[in-house]
């Protein structure tokens, strides 16, 4: 039986997003009924304009997430993508801290906090990061005494975060044979320019002009015309045209976000029994095989936009096997020349 809820869609069996304006905006943790699916779907539908019954009181962690979100700094200084994310930070903030008063919580329930998630360092770290962000604003409008998430003085330090692993070749092929063609062209896509999904989803047929595809990095604000690849170019003469961006969801529907891609991408990987790695590893991929192939530094930036120092950290592997191949061929050269 189909659930019935609004603004929930089933986009696969068990599978629950939260559909709304034309956009899916979160997947729905656990099963319909389940305590965790319903604390999701009431954030959601509280940030859509469902209030709580009464305002936060004021002195109150809950009134100075509020004052932030209408304040100019979020409404006018942020990007959109980034006062997305600082909603779903601070909804989640909100959600552990509401009712504490700001001058009650102090380092050790930050602390606390980053260490119950210590098993997603990324997600403890933007939580906190976001969170040293909204005290920092409310202490010059005397809103809070002291910034209990700030790193020097409350020694807030973030956890340490894995390396994301690039994709070795095995992988690739078991991913293009065996995974769903929407999201193996997503693949595809990000392994032959090296971008984020979150750009990766904004691209458009018409962004191809004569072989060379446009990129508009939204996060850098950077404009890429990557040469498409004679493979790439094969696969996307394949490749249905079901909406005006290269890639959609499983109903030939344009990505809304990146979120969703991302955990169809992860459910995905799990099925394949891939749990290793993730998209953005895609990203490292690229520019370790361009280093490999002897690319410099600069052009590989050209191709994926990232700075000199991230193309650096990236290919850091492809430079020490460079490194150690020239090596052992000085090594032969000198073993043999000792033996004559």
């Amino acid at each position: 039986m189909r659930f019935k809820l609004p603004y929930v869609a089933e986009v696969k069996p068990g599978f629950f997003y939260y559909r709304r304006g034309g956009r899916y905006w979160g997947r729905l943790p656990g099963k319909p009924g389940s305590a965790e699916f319903a604390r999701e779907y009431e954030r959601l539908n509280t940030s859509f304009g469902h209030p709580p019954a009464a305002p936060a009181i004021p002195g109150t962690f809950g009134h100075l997430v509020e004052s932030y979100l209408a304040g100019a700094e979020y409404r006018q200084n942020l990007k959109a993508k980034t006062r997305e994310a600082y909603r779903y930070d601070l909804d989640t903030l909100k959600s552990v801290f509401g009712t504490a008063r700001t001058d009650d919580i102090d380092v050790t329930h930050v602390l606390a906090l980053r260490d119950k998630l210590a098993a997603t360092p990324g997600k403890a770290n933007t939580l906190i990061r976001t969170m040293r962000v909204v005290f920092a604003w409310g202490i010059v409008r005397r809103m809070a005494k002291r910034n209990p998430a700030d790193l020097k003085a409350s020694n807030v330090k973030a956890l340490r975060l894995g390396e994301h692993k690039p994709w070795p070749p095995a992988a690739i092929e078991i991913f293009r044979a065996q995974a769903a063609p929407h999201l193996a062209l997503a693949m595809e896509l990000a392994l032959w320019t090296g971008q984020r999904q979150g750009d990766l989803i904004r691209v458009r047929w018409d962004d191809v002009r004569a072989g060379v595809l446009r990129v508009v990095q939204e996060k850098t604000g950077k404009e890429l015309w990557v040469p498409i690849s004679q493979p790439l170019a094969a696969i996307l003469a394949e490749a249905p045209k079901m909406a005006v961006t290269m890639l959609v969801n499983s109903k030939g529907r344009p990505w809304a976000r990146a979120n969703p891609l991302a955990q169809a991408f992860g459910d995905e990987l799990k099925r394949l029994g891939l749990t290793d790695l993730v998209f953005h590893g895609l990203r490292k991929t690229t520019a370790v095989v361009l280093a490999e192939a002897g690319c410099t530094t600069k052009q590989i930036a050209a191709i994926t936009g990232q700075s000199d120092q991230m193309v650096e950290h990236y290919t850091r592997m492809a430079d020490r096997s460079h490194l150690a191949s020239a090596a052992v061929v000085k090594l032969e050269r000198h073993l043999k020349k000792s033996q004559k």
